[in-house]
């Protein structure tokens, strides 16, 4: 975030800035500053970009380099001269010919710049003689549309299959799905987006999510939102007179990011799960995390908290490669329990120019555990008892230039299972120790427009306790992976004012790496391999 103010102090408002770096995707964004000359870009990935800015009235800035460091905010301020006023003493001598380039940029941006018919016709661009127009500041119109700002959005559409299941119907997953998501700013600050997704097999699943964010001041900021969805199990076959089951899910959140300084960063939030189908449908959350910046480059942090896991997957995950609405098609025990977790966490980590370093120790204990298996593609969901988990891990990461970047986690740890589950390898031991390895690799080739994204999961349980001769009583043995590949079609861009881009993914993975608890996605019993494949439109 930053400001933007004229070398006498004045904030200016409706200033345009641009940042190009190689961690955008699109490889730019664009965005405007409000009446009190402040600008907000959120989540904006770890690494180096170039900032502009340009104002009505003022020379457009030379170009500036600035890093985003990981979990911090980046604040800035820019400084722009008055038209007719002489740069201030000290400037570098080749003032004149960055001004030169920042308007050619500025030219360029109102060009390309992507705009909903929402947005006012004060920010369009001029011919390229004519230079900067002077926007101007009067409220927009007074329609309910004009009050939702600047508007963005993603389409996705996608064919899934399961690669692994020999099953013609394939019924176990989602055979289509497809995404919207919209986004903006409203007049007071207060940003927001708006998504939903839709499954279709030989039933529809459908959800929809929305999210604010506030900036109240303090040094708060609050994030809520809600989403809600349903859909119906398999149709009954034929000669059943029994009606589908609607399986009705939501949930409820709000979070509070508080900087209680320069070097502290507090967060806590409450969130409500809401699962219909289920008999125990109603569960709460809460978390609590703090963030201490110490040398340049190093955050500690430790967090306590809690985390429903219901099944099929997170209710506000709006991804077409998540796997979240099985759950439609799913097979349920009787007497279902959405699975529980509590974790408590303690990690450092340290940046030193392109490497990154970090180690985390933590303790879990999960209720409840579900326990997912695959007859014919169809996923069967039941209860596994009770799990505790204790370990630490590390990660090594690095940036090799602005094309790869890359880490390796691993984590040891030991395990202790309630009541050990014979039908299952992952649930037969009373005590195992744990060896997890993950991999992540991501590329992105700038030329192409291609972005290449894998991550890999090795993990092997061995029994602790050994048997009467001595020995171990045996291991088992789970991979998980995903690769996505993401290609822009540039060509389609002047035309259609979108960025245009194909998808392809093939993963063996059940639930996303934010939900649930460490050993969740181990208790999935061999998951078919799904290929999913399809377009998606960003405006």
């Amino acid at each position: 975030m930053g400001w933007v103010e004229s070398t006498h102090g004045v904030p200016l408002a409706g200033a345009v800035i641009s940042l190009f770096g190689k961690g955008i995707r699109g490889g730019n964004l664009v965005t405007l500053t409000d009446s009190q000359g402040q600008f907000v870009l959120p989540s904006l990935p770890p690494g180096s970009y170039t900032l502009r800015a340009v104002g009505s009235g003022h020379q457009p800035s030379p170009a500036r380099h600035v890093t985003v460091l990981p979990h911090s905010d980046s604040l800035f301020t820019v400084s722009l001269t008055p038209v007719g006023e002489k740069p201030a003493a000290g400037d570098e001598p080749g003032q004149a010919e960055q001004q030169a380039e920042a308007r050619r940029e500025w030219q360029w941006l109102m060009r390309h710049k992507r705009r909903s018919v929402l947005e006012t016709a004060a920010h369009a661009a001029s011919n390229a003689e004519a230079g900067p127009p002077k926007p101007s500041l009067a409220p927009p119109a007074p329609t309910s549309l004009a009050q939702l700002g600047p508007l963005a959005g993603t389409v996705e559409l996608v064919a899934a299959s399961n690669a692994s299941t020999l099953s013609p119907s394939n019924l176990g997953m989602p055979a289509g799905l497809g995404a919207l998501r919209l986004s903006g700013r409203l007049a007071d600050g207060v940003r927001w987006s708006l998504g939903g997704l839709m499954a279709e097999n030989e039933g529809r699943a459908w959800r929809t999510a929305a999210e604010f964010v506030l900036d109240p001041g303090a040094g708060h900021e609050i994030r809520a939102g809600a989403g809600y969805g349903a859909g119906d199990s398999r149709p009954p076959l034929p000669g059943e007179f029994t009606p589908p089951e609607q399986r009705a899910v939501g949930a409820a959140f709000a979070r509070d990011r508080w900087r209680l300084g320069d070097r502290l960063t507090a967060t806590t939030g409450v969130r409500y799960t809401y699962i219909g189908f289920l008999p125990d449908s109603n569960h709460a959350d809460a978390i609590l995390q703090l963030e201490l910046d110490g040398t340049p480059g190093t955050v500690v942090h430790g967090s306590i908290q809690t985390r429903t896991l219901a099944p099929g997957g997170d209710l506000l995950t709006l991804s077409t490669v998540a796997a979240s609405p099985a759950i439609t098609w799913a097979r349920l025990e009787d007497g279902l329990r959405a699975s529980r977790t509590a974790r408590a966490e303690l990690g450092v980590e340290r940046r030193a120019g392109a490497s990154r370093i970090g180690t985390v120790v933590f303790a879990e204990d999960t209720s409840d555990v579900l326990l997912t298996t695959f007859d014919g593609g169809s996923p069967l969901m039941r209860n596994a008892g009770n799990l505790s988990a204790r370990g630490f891990g590390l990660t090594l990461g690095h940036r090799f230039g602005h094309v790869v970047d890359g880490s390796l986690t691993y984590t040891f740890g030991r395990a202790r299972r309630g009541e050990p589950l014979l039908s299952s390898p992952v649930t037969s031991y009373g005590r195992a120790d744990y060896h997890d390895l993950v991999a992540r690799l991501e590329t992105v080739i700038d030329s192409t427009d291609t972005r290449v994204a894998a991550f890999y999961r090795l993990n092997t349980l061995t029994d602790s306790r050994p048997s009467l001769g001595g020995d171990r009583r045996g291991s088992s043995t789970t991979a998980r992976f995903d690769v996505q590949l993401t290609q822009g079609l540039p060509f389609l861009e002047p035309l259609t004012r979108a960025d245009w881009e194909l998808l392809l993914a093939v993963r063996n993975m059940f639930y996303e790496a934010s939900e649930g608890g460490f050993l969740d996605e181990l208790a999935v019993q061999d998951p078919p391999t799904r290929v999913v494949g399809g377009i998606s439109v960003r405006f």
